[in-house]
Order: structure tokens, then sequence, then C-alpha cells
């Protein structure tokens, strides 16, 4: 689309009625200044028909020119030759209908000069009247233009700024990531070998630690497990830690704690960023009361045949200092991580009241 077109569809477009009102006062002013000037120069104003029509087709000179003649001119690609042209056209047109004007306002008092006497008196003085419109109808459009390219060269400079700086965030949260990722690095295997001689070690003393530590195990090994190249992991398998998770903590509580944990859907065939679910679920355990019936906390994570997956869950509140409540990061790390792999794709909400906790994730996977 040529600067021309863009001032034309600009005209209809942009026009507001406070820049209606900018240029009718610019016209106002400029006619008061010339009138005045008259009055002074000969001392009589002339009839309100004349000033009517004078001003009226001065005023078409000018916008015609500058959103109608010039714009066509300079999308012809030949605007050296096809300009000057046009202004004479123009020019000339201007002439005919300024003296078909002159010649009704005359012949209205009986007063209609010969074409000799016009030509004399008042041909060089149209002449450079419609010059000096069509002059300032070029100035006009050409500060236009300028105005144009400026604001088009702050638009690409905001839109190259909010660029650098999204693509700053992206490398801050990546370098965040790797660093809490190289932090979960520490010698996972002698980790895994300990944990593993603790279980055979214990194994006939107490069993139900033995399973705990199992069950451990098998979540930081899903934890620590490689992703495919698009980050995602099985959506069963992190459902399975979930249930590993369920399970390690009613040992621990020797299975005094209440929580309806449901789950439907294909979940086999999903993929999903890892730990985003885990980390929800282990908010419930952490701050979570679950050791009252009428209290049971619920966890409810379905999957549809669009592959939208709904988790929902809700729980009691322990009682906490504050300053330990806002101490967790693990909703905030959900957070940024949902940002970074499905911006759009997703709606969390949390319900934090008084008493009790919510959190209901919607997403496309």
């Amino acid at each position: 689309m040529t600067m021309g077109l863009q001032l034309r569809i600009g005209l209809f477009k942009k026009l507001d009625y406070k820049l209606l009102l900018k240029h009718f006062a610019g016209w106002v002013i400029f006619i008061i200044y010339e009138v005045s000037f008259a009055r002074f120069s000969i001392g009589a104003f002339a009839p309100l028909q004349n000033y009517i029509c004078y001003y009226g087709l001065n005023v078409l000179l000018f916008y015609f020119n500058a959103h109608v003649v010039l714009p066509f001119a300079i999308k012809s690609g030949r605007s050296y030759f096809v300009i000057p042209v046009m202004m004479i056209l123009e020019l000339f047109i201007y002439l005919v209908l300024k003296y078909a004007i002159d010649t009704v306002l005359a012949f209205s008092i009986d007063k209609i000069p010969s074409q000799t006497v016009y030509i004399k008196t008042l041909l060089l003085p149209n002449i450079y009247r419609g010059i000096s419109f069509l002059g300032c109808s070029s100035l006009y459009l050409a500060i236009l233009r300028v105005l144009m390219f400026r604001n088009r060269v702050h638009n690409t400079e905001t839109i190259q700024l909010k660029t650098l700086k999204e693509k700053a965030e992206l490398e801050r949260n990546l370098a965040e990531a790797m660093n809490a990722y190289l932090q979960q690095q520490i010698s996972p295997h002698l980790l895994f070998n300990t944990l593993t001689f603790i279980h055979n070690t214990y194994y006939k003393q107490s069993r139900e630690a033995s399973q705990c530590v199992l069950l451990l195990v098998d979540i930081m090994r899903f934890s620590l497990d490689e992703v495919s190249i698009s980050g995602k992991t099985n959506l069963a398998k992190e459902i399975a830690q979930i249930q590993n998770f369920i399970e390690l903590n009613q040992l621990r509580f020797d299975y005094e704690l209440y929580i309806d944990f449901q789950v439907a859907g294909d979940m086999e065939s999903a993929q999903i960023i890892p730990l985003i679910l885990l980390t929800l679920t282990e908010n419930i355990f952490k701050h979570g009361y679950m050791k009252k019936k009428e209290g049971e906390a619920k966890l409810h994570i379905t999957i549809n045949a669009q592959n939208e997956l709904r988790f929902a869950s809700w729980n009691l509140k322990k009682h906490q200092p504050e300053k330990k409540r806002l101490r967790s990061i693990g909703i905030k790390n959900v957070i940024k991580r949902l940002d970074y792999s499905y911006q759009h794709h997703y709606k969390l909400n949390i319900r934090d009241e008084e008493d009790s906790f919510g959190v209901e994730l919607m997403m496309q996977l």
C-alpha cells in the first residue's frame, strides 16, 4: 500500500472530530485575517456570498490537490513529470471556475466586466492566488507524509523494543531454569544408590518405610528423566507419579489423610511438560489439612476427546504463619512454565480463601 493511498484511507478512518475542529479553526483564522486586511486596505467589506464562493473554491483546491491529485501523481511512478502537468491542469480549471464565479457575482449587481478588462486586471492575481494555494497544499501534504513516516518509524521501534524485551525475558527465564536444573544434578546416581541401600537394609524391619523409599526414588527418577525434543512427557507418567506421591503421603500419615482423587480420560496419548500437575498436587499436601472426613480434599484430573485437560483441586488450609505461606514458590514457577510453553492456551484460576484453597487449570495439550 502506497503512502498516498494510506493518506486517503486515513482521511476517512482516522479523521476525528478534534482534527476536523483544528482544520476548521485554521481556516477561520486565515479567512478572518485576510478579510480584516482587505477591510483596512480598501475600507469596505464584500458581500457575504462572495466570501462563501471564493473561499469555498480555495478550500476545495487545497484539499483536492493534497488528497487526490498529488497522491495519484506520486503513485504513478513518474511524479517528476505528472505532478507539474496535473498542477497546471488544476490551475487552469481553477481559473475557469474563478472566472465563472466572478461573472455570476458581477451579473447579480449588473457590473459584468469585459474579457479584456478581466484579463488585464484579474488574471494575474487569480493565477498568483491559485499558485499560492497549490503551494500551501503541497506543503501540507509533505508535512503529513513526514508525520506519517515518523509515526511508522516510532511504531516499528516500539515493536522492536517489545520483541527485544520479550527475548530478554525468555533468556532470563531460560537461565533461571538452567540454574535450577543444574542445582538438581548434584550426584543423582549417588542419591539413588543410597536410597536403594536404605530400602534393602530396612525392608525386613519396616516395609512401610521401605515402600516410602521406593516411591520417593520413582518420583525423583521421573523428575530427572530426560524429556523429548518438545520438552514434554507422557501424561500417563505424570499421573502415575501423582498416584505415587499420594501413596507416599498416605504412608507417612498411616492412611489418615482424606482425599478424593479421580482420573478420567485417555491419558496415554497426551503429552504435557513434566512436573506441572505434580507440583500443584504437592501444594495440596504441603499447605492442606486433610485429617477431617468432612474436609476431604478434592483432586480431579480429566481429559476430553479434544485433548483439553482439566485439573481441579480443593483443600482446607493448615494453620501456618503468613510468612511461611509466602515463601512457597511452586505455583509461581508453574505459572512461568505455563506462560513459556502454552502462552494463551491455558487458564489458571486460583481461589485463595481464608480457610480453603482451590486451583483449576484448563489447558489445551
